[in-house]
């Protein structure tokens, strides 16, 4: 999470290809666009910006031969006064929690027939992601741009050690009975595990304030 003049940038990287090499790959990522927040921020350069991230990231494979098949998923939103812009790349996912209804605003990149945003999804082949070939693959960033949070509303960002073990009938619940962001990421980090997730769960809560950047 980053804060800048009168934005704040939430983002999540999942890195694929070994541990190692994931390591490498999600911080590349995340440090490059970090850079860039302000173009981040406009949704003329958005995808522009993640689409240099990925031709960075495989510079960076190129020039090490053990980060060969390194790669990244992205999910990530800025948050503005004047708007929300969220984007992604591959299957970690962006939810909007309001009025008690649950929206998924990314877009599962995987094969077509396995876009399913109402169940989980335990296949992890994925149709695009940043890195995670031996050439240059160009993606096709996803970008949406929303009105500004509003009181009471609810932004959620994970990776698939969630949503693969925690389907959405049950994530909307836990975000309408928690009293506070902690306590829904510890809910869900904890109903996935009892579900018997295997892989590392990264996630971002954030709930409407009056400030710039919300809690």
């Amino acid at each position: 999470m980053m804060a800048s003049e009168g934005s704040c940038l939430l983002m999540i990287a999942d890195g694929m290809g070994g541990h190692a090499q994931g390591a490498m790959a999600s911080p590349a990522v995340l440090d490059y666009l970090v850079a860039a927040i302000d173009r981040l921020s406009d949704p003329a350069s958005c995808a522009g910006v993640i689409e240099e991230a990925n031709q960075q990231l495989f510079e960076l494979l190129h020039e090490r031969e053990e980060a060969l098949g390194m790669g990244t998923t992205l999910v990530g939103a800025v948050l503005t006064a004047e708007r929300l812009i969220t984007f992604n790349v591959g299957d970690s996912r962006c939810y909007l929690f309001s009025a008690g209804q649950l929206v998924q605003l990314s877009y599962d990149d995987v094969p077509e027939g396995r876009n399913n945003t109402f169940y989980p999804r335990r296949s992890h082949v994925l149709s695009q992601a940043l890195g995670g070939t031996s050439l240059p693959v160009a993606i096709e960033p996803h970008i949406s741009v929303d009105p500004p949070l509003a009181s009471g509303e609810t932004l959620l960002l994970c990776t698939d050690g969630l949503t693969d073990m925690v389907p959405n009938q049950a994530i909307r619940h836990i975000l309408g009975t928690a009293t506070d962001p902690l306590q829904v990421a510890r809910r869900l980090a904890a109903k996935a595990f009892s579900s018997g997730a295997r892989d590392n769960i990264s996630l971002i809560v954030t709930r409407h304030s009056d400030t710039p950047c919300p809690s």
